[in-house]
């Protein structure tokens, strides 16, 4: 829940202007949560590369144990609208949920052209690092499957809390392309169980292209 409610297309670290929204608002790696049953929540972010800006918001509500999203985003200086539509839902009620597990599916294209242009899957694992589950562990494992590329997606990320409204985020995945990349920032929590990142990420590749992210997580309901 909260780290992104679109996880599992092709992962925007490579700044690909024909990407799919990727799997992660602010962050790559994805937890097992959801938002609670009958609530839902926005995520919105933007993403400065060198090349352009990203901007995109995704709602997501949460009926019948199942969390639904659409996210609709722009890259400005690109002229692209990525769209991307999910399902996830979580498994619970293992060893007191300090370990849960997930399933989410994904499908995704642009605006302009209409039709589905990509889809994937992924297992997000969480594992409590403390009794009050304040610290976590995530690692994801998946596919996907575009026009162009298709292949196995993975990624790993804690969210380690440091004071009582800051945790210290960091992670790295690796899209269907082999493509490698990283993000450590910092979350500070805010009222009602919003939060704001700001992280700082790059790609691994030989681009070796790097952006700063700025998102902001709201309750829509309770």
């Amino acid at each position: 829940m909260r780290f992104t409610f679109l996880r599992l297309a092709p992962l925007w670290a490579t700044l690909s202007a024909s990407g799919p929204l990727h799997a992660a608002a602010s962050l790559l790696v994805d937890d097992a949560g959801t938002t609670p049953e009958g609530t839902c929540q926005l995520e919105t972010w933007t993403r400065q590369p060198a090349s352009h800006r990203e901007l995109t918001a995704v709602p997501a509500c949460t009926l019948s144990g199942t969390e639904l999203s659409l996210g609709l985003g722009h890259l400005r200086g690109e002229g692209t609208v990525p769209w991307a539509l999910g399902a996830k839902r979580t498994l619970r009620h293992w060893h007191d949920e300090r370990l849960q597990l997930a399933a989410s599916i994904e499908t995704a294209g642009d605006v302009r052209h209409g039709d589905a242009r990509s889809w994937s899957l992924n297992l997000p694992v969480s594992v409590a690092l403390d009794r009050q589950a304040l610290s976590a562990a995530h690692f994801n494992a998946g596919w996907s499957r575009s026009r162009h590329e298709r292949g196995i997606t993975v990624g790993a990320g804690v969210e380690i809390r440091i004071a009582p409204t800051w945790s210290l985020l960091a992670e790295q995945a690796r899209d269907a392309a082999r493509q490698r990349s990283s993000q450590l920032g910092m979350r500070r929590h805010l009222r009602g169980d919003a939060s704001l990142d700001l992280l700082g990420g790059r790609g691994h590749g030989a681009a070796g292209a790097s952006w700063i992210t700025v998102g902001l997580n709201l309750p829509l309901s309770r």
